[in-house]
């Protein structure tokens, strides 16, 4: 049986009774965003993470997963009980990772997936490895293969590159996170660092279902965070209907009604601890996603309004929505995230 190593890589379980707060929604439903097939026995999503490459290795074996994830909810360190993949279990291998799962633009040199520059790249003819397994083309063209393409930075990196002094260099190479930064990366890094132009700032990555629901799964994970970054006292709420960039909302809000009259698959509406007696609520459904506390505001994110959150306060209807909402799914089996 041919086999590979999976060992210091990402491993994520997408089955019917477990789907990843990042996808939101059913399994289902998650399994539409990825193109996969809703099969009984759901898939292990192994996420690659190498200098020369990064790609999505999808395998009908959830067993390793299932030990690891079971392993962690126990106290464990969750590493992979089994450290290789049977590569008959494969069934897709894909450039790139699910957006919803850290996809996107990130930093060349430190892997930060929020960057903040762009740099022009120079033509940095360094190949730094062929992938172990075949992917097929990049969908870029010089993409994680060689540094031809611009490379984005992130705040901290694009300092030390625009100090350009030795001690910053050191700093560059140490943020790349291994021991020992692999030369054909050093000689790629020390071209563009010979030979970069001025950066221009980072335009927003676009506006997707999938960095939705991702940016959804963020607020309530980092509610806090979120919340005190949020002028919500400044906010002057009304209910005019006659406010054009409240239509959207109205009709998530409804949507969300409707969850009550008619609870959904499990998965699209999730409720997680916070504080003494509250929760907090994350409900999907098609084209949206409403994220709050059951004892205070909530938020709406809709793929009609890029990049946009939309406040909501308690009013007379919110409480008892989100705590109809927090009834359905701790109704559901806590296989979701949950707890």
């Amino acid at each position: 049986m041919q086999t590979m190593s999976t060992r210091d890589h990402r491993a994520v379980l997408l089955a019917p009774d477990h789907v990843p707060g990042e996808f939101g929604g059913s399994y289902q439903s998650a399994c539409l965003a990825l193109d996969l097939d809703p099969v009984p026995g759901g898939y292990a999503l192994y996420l690659m993470d190498m200098m020369n490459i990064r790609a999505t290795i999808i395998s009908t074996d959830t067993g390793p997963v299932r030990q690891a994830k079971d392993n962690a909810e126990s106290g464990g360190d969750g590493y992979l009980l089994s450290s290789r993949l049977a590569t008959r279990s494969i069934i897709d291998t894909r450039w790139g990772w699910p957006e919803e799962l850290g996809g996107g633009p990130r930093c060349q040199f430190c892997r930060n997936p929020h960057p903040a520059w762009i740099y022009e790249g120079p033509a940095v003819e360094v190949l730094i490895g062929e992938p172990f397994i075949d992917f097929g083309p990049p969908p870029v063209v010089g993409s994680d293969i060689v540094g031809c393409i611009d490379w984005p930075a992130c705040d901290t990196c694009y300092d030390l590159i625009e100090t350009a002094d030795f001690d910053a260099w050191r700093g560059l190479l140490d943020r790349y996170g291994d021991p020992d930064v692999p030369m054909p990366v050093q000689t790629a890094w020390r071209e563009f660092w010979t030979s970069h132009r001025p950066p221009a700032p980072a335009p927003p990555p676009p506006w997707t279902p999938h960095r939705r629901r991702r940016s959804a799964d963020s607020i309530a994970a980092h509610w806090d965070d979120f919340t005190a970054e949020q002028p919500v006292d400044d906010v002057v709420f009304t209910s005019d209907p006659h406010v054009p960039g409240l239509a959207g909302v109205d009709a998530a809000l409804e949507a969300a009604h409707g969850y009550l009259l008619q609870p959904p698959l499990p998965g699209a509406v999730r409720s997680y601890p916070y504080g003494e007696g509250a929760r907090i609520i994350r409900a999907d459904g098609d084209g949206w996603s409403l994220v709050g506390r059951t004892d205070s505001i909530s938020f709406i994110l809709l793929d009609t309004a890029p990049n946009l959150t939309h406040l909501i306060g308690r009013g007379p209807t919110l409480p008892s929505l989100m705590t109809g909402l927090d009834r359905i799914a701790q109704a559901e089996p806590e296989t979701n995230g949950q707890s």
